[in-house]
C-alpha cells in the first residue's frame, strides 16, 4: 500500500516528468549515436583529446590514491590543480568511478543525457516559482537544458555539469532573499563553487546582477536589509568548498593566462563579426565550434543563447510589454554581452573574448518564455514575430549576398549547414506562429506544443552530433578508442618499466600519456603549472593551450628526460624502437639514445637576465652547458656553482652540444623512483653543487638530501637542490598548496553552517520554560 501511494506521488509529480522528457529528448540526442558505434560516444576535438584522457586519468588517481603530483600532466603538475577545472567537483566525475577508466568512452554518452536531465530539472525548481501552471515550467526547463548554449558546448562535457546545477543559485538565492528560508543559498553556493572555481566566479557577477536588478530596484530597503544574510550564506557556501576551492584557486593564479588585459578602446567595442555572431547566437541555432557555418571559419567562444523552437520570440514579446525584473535582466545581460570589458567581469578582466556566461541570461530567458506561455493571450506575440522574421532575414541576406572581401563574396563558408540552421530557425518561428497564436486555445495545446518542443530540442542537437561524425569521420567512435585508449594502453605495455625518462607525443594533442599513465615531455590542456609557463616563455616558445617544442631544440630532448617519441608517421632518421597497428593507425615508437635521466648535475650557472640575451634558437644549447637561476639566488650558488663565462654564452655547436651532453652525463641519477608523495634519487657529485631536475617548480615541493632539509630554487621554471661532495640520497616529497588550508576552513565553515541551521533549536531547547509546581501562580 505504501509502495502504491509512493509510485502515484512520482507519476504525478512534475520533477519526475521533467526528468523522463529530457530523458526521452536526450536520448533522441545521443542514442543514434551511441548505438551505431556499438555503445562508444565521441565527438571531435577537445571531447575526444581532452575530455577522454582527462577522465580516465583522474579515474587512476582517485582510484590508486595517486591525488598530488601527477606526472602524466605536461612535465609534471599538481593534480587537484590540473583538474578541479574538468573533473574533480562534478558529481558525475565521481558517478563514474563505479566503472573502470577505459570504460569513459561507453559512459560517457550515458552520462550527458544524466547531466541534460538534472538541468532540465533544477531549472523546473528555479522556474516553478514565477508561474501558475507546472506545465509551463516543463516547457521553460525544456528550454534551459536544451538549449543553443548547451548544444554549441557539446565538445565540452564538463560545461554541462555547470549547466546542470547553475539554477539552484538562484532557488538558494530567491529562498533566502523572498521567502527568508536559511541554508539552501548557502548549500548552492557550496556545491557550484566545489563543481567549477572558474565558473563559480561569473556566476557571482551574475548573482551580484540579479541581486541589483531583480531585488534592490523593487524594494531595495528589504533588500539591503538582507544583505548581510546573504553574505553570511555566500562566504558560508565557499568555505564549505574550501577543500577545493581554495587548492584551484591558488593553482590558478599562477596561469599566464589570467594576466592579459583589454586595453584602450579595446576594452570598449568589438570588432564588427563578432558582433554578427551574437546576433546570429540568439537568432539561429547552434553551430559547430570547429567547423561554423558562417562569420567565423570556427569559433570556440561559445556564443549562442538560442532557444529551441521559440528563439528569442517569446523573450522579446516579454520585452515588449511592462515592465519587470525579467527584462531589466536581459537588457543588463545585453550591454554586458556587447561590452568587452564588462564581458570580461565573468572571466576575471581576461582579455581573450568567450560568452561561457551565456546559460545564465538563458535561464531568466527561458523563464521569460514560461511565462509569455502562460500568458500567451496577453503577449504582443505578432509584434515580436514581425521583428524576429525582420532580424533573421537581414542578417541571412547579409551573410549570404554581401561581399566579405574581395576575395570572399559572402560571410557563409558552408552553404548547405547554414541553410539548415536558417531554415530551422524561420520553421520555428512558423510553429511559434500557429502553436503560440493561431490555435493557442486548441483541446491539444500543451501535448502539441510540448511534442513540437521535444522533437526540436532533440533534434537540433542530433543533427550537430550527425553533421561533426560525418565532417570529421576520421574521428569516429572506434578511431578514437583505438587511437586513444588502446594506444595508450599497447604504448604502456611496450616501454621499459623504468621510471627515470619521458615520452614525447606527436603534436596531435591525443594526450596518450595521460592514457597511458607515463611521465611525458607535452600536453594539450591549459591548467598545467605556471612555472611551465615560465620556462617555455624564457626558451621564446610560449606555451597557450598545448605544449609544442620547436623542431629546432634538439637539446630540450636530453634535458627533460625524453627517451622515447610516439608518432603515427614513420620517420627515415632515428632508431625505431618498436611499432605496432592499433586497429586504425600504425603508431611507431623512436627511442633517443641522447637522452638523460631525470636528475643531474651543474658545473656553472647564468642568470635569468643572461639568458634572455641569447638566441631563442640557442637557448635549448645553453641550457645543457648553465642552469638558469634568478639574480637574487647567486648568493646561494655562489659556493656550489661556477658564473658560465661569458666567452661560453654564445658558442653553441653540436660539437659543444655533446660536450656539454658528456658532461651532463658523468653524473646522473640512479635508483629514480617516483611515488604517490613525491620521488626519490641518488647521485654521486666529486664536489659541492646543486643538482637539477626537470620537474615544474612548486611551492608545495620539499626536499631532503640524506635526510637533511635543503632549500629548492626556481631553476628557469624547474628544480634544483645543493648536493654533497659524494653519494647523496635525495627525497622530493608533494603537498598541494592550499589543501590543508582548504580542509580547515572548510571544517570550520560546515561547523559554522551547523550551528547557525540548529542554534534556534538548540537554544530553544535550554531555554524551555519550567513546568509543574515551580510555575508561579
Amino acid at each position: 500500500m505504501i509502495l502504491l501511494i509512493f509510485l502515484k506521488k512520482m507519476y504525478r509529480s512534475n520533477y519526475i516528468k521533467v526528468f523522463l522528457l529530457c530523458l526521452l529528448t536526450s536520448g533522441l540526442m545521443f542514442l543514434p549515436s551511441i548505438l551505431a558505434n556499438k555503445g562508444l560516444f565521441t565527438l571531435v576535438g577537445d571531447f575526444n583529446y581532452q575530455q577522454i584522457p582527462f577522465n580516465m586519468l583522474s579515474n587512476r588517481a582517485i582510484k590508486s590514491g595517486d591525488i598530488f603530483w601527477n606526472w602524466s600532466t605536461d612535465l609534471g603538475s599538481n593534480f587537484i590543480g590540473s583538474y578541479s577545472f574538468y573533473t574533480l567537483g562534478s558529481p558525475f566525475f565521481w558517478l563514474s568511478l563505479l566503472f573502470p577508466a577505459s570504460f569513459f568512452s561507453y559512459i560517457i554518452g550515458p552520462m550527458l543525457m544524466l547531466k541534460y536531465c538534472v538541468a532540465g530539472m533544477t531549472a523546473y525548481a528555479y522556474i516553478r516559482r514565477y508561474v501558475k501552471d507546472g506545465r509551463y515550467a516543463i516547457m521553460g526547463a525544456l528550454l534551459y537544458a536544451f538549449s543553443g548554449f548547451s548544444t554549441v558546448n557539446l565538445m565540452f562535457n564538463h560545461f554541462h555539469d555547470v549547466v546542470a546545477f547553475f539554477p539552484l543559485l538562484l532557488v538558494g538565492f530567491d529562498r533566502l532573499v523572498e521567502d527568508k528560508k536559511k541554508g539552501w543559498f548557502a548549500a548552492a553556493v557550496a556545491l557550484n563553487a566545489t563543481l567549477n572555481f572558474f565558473f563559480f566566479i561569473g556566476e557571482v557577477v551574475f548573482l551580484i546582477l540579479y541581486f541589483v536588478f531583480r531585488y534592490v530596484v523593487e524594494d531595495w530597503k528589504n533588500s539591503i536589509q538582507r544583505l548581510p544574510r546573504i553574505v553570511l550564506e555566500g562566504v558560508l557556501g565557499i568555505g564549505m568548498a574550501g577543500i577545493l576551492f581554495v587548492p584551484a584557486i591558488l593553482f590558478t593564479l599562477q596561469n599566464p593566462r589570467l594576466d592579459s588585459f583589454l586595453y584602450g578602446p579595446n576594452a570598449l567595442v568589438y570588432m564588427g563579426s563578432r558582433y554578427l555572431l551574437m546576433i546570429k547566437a540568439i537568432l539561429m541555432p547552434a553551430d559547430l565550434m570547429p567547423h561554423q557555418s558562417a562569420i567565423f571559419p570556427s569559433d570556440f567562444t561559445s556564443s549562442s543563447a538560442y532557444l529551441p523552437l521559440f528563439g528569442p520570440v517569446l523573450v522579446i514579446a516579454m520585452m515588449l510589454g511592462r515592465k519587470n525584473w525579467m527584462k531589466r535582466m536581459i537588457i543588463v545581460s545585453f550591454i554586458m554581452a556587447l561590452v568587452p570589458l564588462l564581458n570580461s567581469f565573468f572571466y576575471v578582466f581576461n582579455a581573450s573574448y568567450y560568452a561561457r556566461w551565456f546559460y545564465m541570461p538563458v535561464l531568466i530567458m527561458a523563464l521569460m518564455s514560461a511565462v509569455a506561455l502562460e500568458q500567451r493571450e496577453h503577449i504582443q506575440l505578432k509584434k515580436s514575430l514581425l521583428i524576429t522574421a525582420t532580424a533573421l532575414a537581414v542578417l541571412s541576406a547579409f551573410l549570404l549576398f554581401y561581399p566579405w572581401s574581395e576575395t570572399q563574396k559572402s560571410g557563409v563558408f558552408h552553404y548547405d549547414q547554414f541553410l539548415f540552421y536558417l531554415t530551422t530557425a524561420a520553421a520555428g518561428l512558423a510553429a511559434t506562429y500557429y502553436l503560440v497564436w493561431r490555435f493557442r486555445n486548441a483541446r491539444y495545446w500543451y501535448r502539441a506544443t510540448l511534442l513540437m518542443l521535444v522533437l526540436f530540442c532533440g533534434g537540433l542537437g542530433l543533427f550537430n552530433i550527425f553533421a561533426t561524425h560525418s565532417i570529421y569521420d576520421y574521428q569516429s567512435g572506434q578511431a578514437i578508442q583505438n587511437n586513444v585508449v588502446k594506444t595508450g594502453r599497447m604504448v604502456k605495455a611496450a616501454l621499459p618499466k623504468t621510471e627515470n625518462y619521458r615520452i614525447g607525443i606527436s603534436d596531435d594533442g591525443w594526450n596518450l600519456a595521460m592514457v597511458a599513465g607515463l611521465p611525458t615531455v607535452n600536453s594539450f590542456t591549459s591548467m598545467v603549472n605556471g612555472s611551465i609557463f615560465e620556462f617555455y616563455q624564457s626558451i621564446g616558445s610560449p606555451r597557450a593551450v598545448k605544449t609544442v617544442i620547436p623542431e629546432y631544440a634538439y637539446g630540450l630532448k636530453p634535458l627533460l628526460s625524453e627517451r622515447f617519441y610516439v608518432t603515427t608517421i614513420k620517420q627515415d632518421s632515428g632508431k625505431l624502437y618498436t611499432s605496432f597497428f592499433n586497429g586504425t593507425n600504425w603508431i611507431y615508437i623512436y627511442e633517443n639514445k641522447d637522452t638523460l635521466p631525470i636528475g643531474f648535475t651543474y658545473d656553472y650557472y647564468i642568470t635569468q637576465s643572461q639568458f634572455q640575451h641569447v638566441p631563442d634558437e640557442f637557448k635549448h644549447l645553453v641550457l645543457l652547458r648553465a642552469v638558469v637561476i634568478k639574480a637574487n639566488d647567486v648568493t646561494k650558488v655562489k659556493n656550489f656553482l661556477v658564473p658560465l663565462p661569458e666567452s661560453e654564452l654564445y658558442t653553441t655547436t653540436k660539437a659543444g652540444y655533446r660536450h656539454d651532453l658528456k658532461m651532463r652525463a658523468k653524473e646522473t641519477s640512479t635508483d629514480f623512483h617516483r611515488d604517490r608523495y613525491g620521488f626519490t634519487a641518488d647521485i654521486r657529485a666529486n664536489a659541492d653543487k646543486y643538482a637539477f631536475f626537470s620537474v615544474p617548480y612548486d611551492k608545495g615541493w620539499s626536499a631532503k638530501v640524506n635526510g637533511v632539509s635543503v632549500p629548492i630554487l626556481d631553476a628557469d621554471g624547474m628544480m634544483i637542490v645543493p648536493i654533497g661532495d659524494g653519494t647523496n640520497h635525495i627525497r622530493f616529497d608533494y603537498r598541494t598548496p592550499g589543501i590543508i588550508s582548504g580542509f580547515l576552513l572548510a571544517l570550520f565553515a560546515f561547523s559554522t553552517f551547523s550551528v547557525y541551521m540548529f542554534y534556534g533549536r538548540i537554544f530553544a531547547r535550554h531555554q524551555r520554560p519550567a513546568t509543574g509546581s515551580f510555575i508561579e501562580k
